[in-house]
C-alpha cells in the first residue's frame, strides 16, 4: 500500500444495513484487500467471525455486554477501539482492554446524527505526553482544518473527505509528510 505509513488501519463503518449486506461487504474488503488491517465498527461478534484485524466498540456498548461478553470479546485477540469526547476520558480508558480510541469530534460534523459538540484543536496539546494508546482525531477533519491538527502534535487521523476523494486524501498526505521532515 502506498500510504502504509500514513494509513495504519482501515475502519469499516457501515451504518443502518443489514447483517447480510455487512457480511458481504466485509468479505468482500477481506477478499479484495487482504494486507490490509481491518477493523469493523460496532459488531465485535462479526469481527471475531469474520477475522477482522480489529472491532471499534462504543463505551458505552461495551458497558451493555454482560460479562460473558466482556470475557469473549477481551480473549478475542482482536485490535480493540472505542471513542472518546474528552481528554479525561481519553485518560482514563483501561489500556489493558482499548488499544486505540478515537477522540472529537475535533470540529463539526455532519456525517453523524448524533454528534457531539465540537471540541477544537486547543485540548490536543493536553494529550501529548499524557496518553498510553494511540489517539486518532474524528470529527469534521478536512485538508482546510489540517494545518490546525497538525501545529498541535503528531495524531492519527480519520476523514470521510481526506479518504473518499482522491485529491484531498493525496493534499493530506503532502501535508503531513511534510511536518515529518
Amino acid at each position: 500500500m502506498e500510504f502504509r505509513d500514513l494509513v495504519p488501519w482501515i475502519q469499516i463503518r457501515a451504518k443502518n444495513v443489514r447483517s447480510e449486506e455487512l457480511n458481504t461487504l466485509v468479505k468482500t474488503l477481506l477478499d479484495k484487500y487482504p494486507s490490509i488491517p481491518w477493523i469493523l465498527n460496532d459488531d465485535w461478534k462479526e469481527a471475531i467471525r469474520l477475522n477482522c484485524f480489529g472491532a471499534h466498540v462504543g463505551k458505552e456498548d461495551y458497558e451493555a455486554l454482560n460479562e460473558e461478553e466482556k470475557i469473549s470479546l477481551r480473549e478475542s485477540n482482536l485490535f480493540l477501539g472505542t471513542s472518546s469526547h474528552t481528554v479525561e476520558e481519553v485518560n482514563s480508558l483501561d489500556s489493558s482492554l482499548w488499544n486505540y480510541t478515537g477522540l472529537g469530534p475535533i470540529f463539526s460534523t455532519e456525517n453523524k446524527d448524533d454528534a457531539k459538540s465540537a471540541i477544537g484543536t486547543d485540548v490536543l496539546a493536553n494529550l501529548s505526553g499524557s496518553v498510553t494508546m494511540p489517539v486518532t482525531l474524528i470529527g469534521g477533519i478536512q485538508v482546510s482544518n489540517l494545518d490546525q491538527i497538525l501545529e498541535q502534535g503528531s495524531f492519527l487521523l480519520s476523514s470521510i473527505s481526506m479518504v473518499c476523494l482522491e485529491e484531498e486524501f493525496r493534499a493530506a498526505a503532502e501535508k503531513i509528510r511534510a511536518r515529518k521532515l
